[in-house]
């Protein structure tokens, strides 16, 4: 638990014993258990995370969110941060369509489009520290089943070069192993379950005098699936159909009329 209390501040994760990545993750790939996630039933991505800012960005230095994803683009979503802003508390609802920014829907299911989506695909090649990072996003919208955080383990193994430790704790104090890329100053940081391989936690740093510096911190509470978002909203009335449009056609009757008589009232013999 020392090391937990000393990940809170603005320091790095304390690690030890590196090692290459690639052995020790295809292993785990092929021993992972099964997690609550996996027995989980519901047509929704349950995913519940903390991410801490520093400096702040838009003035939120803690941010803590729940959501609600389903593979039809809809969703809801409850975030609230700190200091409290004008709206201290977010409520979202997305129909289905809305999340059209939410890359591919499931890129867990097969390996190519979780290659395609962490980026390493890419020409030029994209750098580790992002592959790193493009998970952690995804993680913060979908909740992978056992197959699908296999798949994410097996390209992180033929990622190279990745750095694995044995042993670290996140910020909440839970034990767990970890993956890292370091690049220009830069460490990318992900802690990951040592028997589900779920995502655990994710630390941005960049290197100074004293140290790795925390930029982002990414803490995973809970990742599971659900029948129904927050809020269901009741049925929207269908909206009336649209007014026909009206365009101009040719007459189709001519309407023949006789011209109406002028006025034949004879003025003669009237008196002046």
């Amino acid at each position: 638990m020392a090391a937990a209390r000393r990940t809170t501040g603005h320091q790095g994760t304390p690690v030890s014993y590196p090692q290459p990545a690639r052995a020790p993750l295809r292993a785990l790939a092929a021993h992972l258990q099964v997690s609550p996630c996996d027995t989980a039933t519901g047509p929704y991505d349950l995913v519940h995370y903390r991410q801490w800012n520093n400096p702040a960005r838009h003035g939120a230095a803690v941010r803590e969110v729940v959501r609600w994803r389903g593979n039809d683009r809809s969703g809801g979503q409850l975030a609230s941060q700190h200091p409290a802003s004008v709206v201290p508390i977010t409520h979202d609802w997305w129909r289905p369509g809305d999340l059209y920014h939410v890359r591919l829907i499931d890129p867990f299911t097969r390996t190519e489009v979780l290659r395609q989506n962490l980026g390493i695909n890419e020409l030029p090649r994209v750098d580790p520290t992002e592959v790193l990072a493009n998970l952690a996003d995804l993680s913060t919208w979908y909740s992978p089943r056992r197959d699908g955080r296999a798949a994410a383990l097996t390209v992180l193994a033929d990622l190279s070069p990745l750095t694995y430790y044995p042993r670290l704790f996140d910020r909440s104090g839970r034990p767990g192993i970890a993956v890292a890329a370091t690049s220009g100053g830069r460490r990318a940081l992900l802690v990951l379950h040592p028997s589900t391989g779920e995502v655990l936690a994710y630390e941005s740093a960049h290197l100074g005098l004293f140290g790795w510096r925390v930029e982002t911190y990414l803490l995973y509470l809970s990742h599971s699936h659900a029948t129904r978002r927050w809020w269901e909203p009741q049925a929207l009335p269908r909206p009336a159909p649209p007014p026909r449009p009206l365009y101009s056609r040719p007459q189709q009757h001519w309407l023949l009329t006789t011209p109406l008589p002028c006025d034949t009232t004879t003025t003669q013999g009237a008196n002046p």
